[in-house]
């Protein structure tokens, strides 16, 4: 996994300040590959219902934080879309 521990503790504490404490948080996509190079941040999130704009704030402060773009994927919890379920069986979480 390309995230230091300081970058995987400040998605833990955006998503969860920004989408509930009970947030179950996935990486997924090229950062789980030690291999390669670059890339943005990509995040799968299972989240208790919530305004859209949590959404948006939450987004905006990772990619802040994190100096990285950030695709953020938020779903409610055992979603069975195709994105879900393939970021949950190939991802890693945090």
């Amino acid at each position: 996994m390309r995230l230091s521990l300081e970058q995987l503790g400040l998605i833990l504490s955006q998503v969860h300040q920004h989408l509930g404490p009970g947030s179950r948080i996935w990486l997924f996509g090229s950062r789980l590959d030690d291999t390669r190079r670059g890339g943005d941040v990509d995040l799968y999130v299972e989240a208790p219902p919530h305004p859209l704009m949590d959404e948006l704030r939450c987004k905006i402060a990772l990619q802040d934080a994190l100096a990285l773009p950030v695709d953020l994927v938020v779903r409610d919890f055992d979603a069975d879309a195709p994105l879900s379920v393939l970021a949950r069986t190939e991802g890693q979480r945090l």
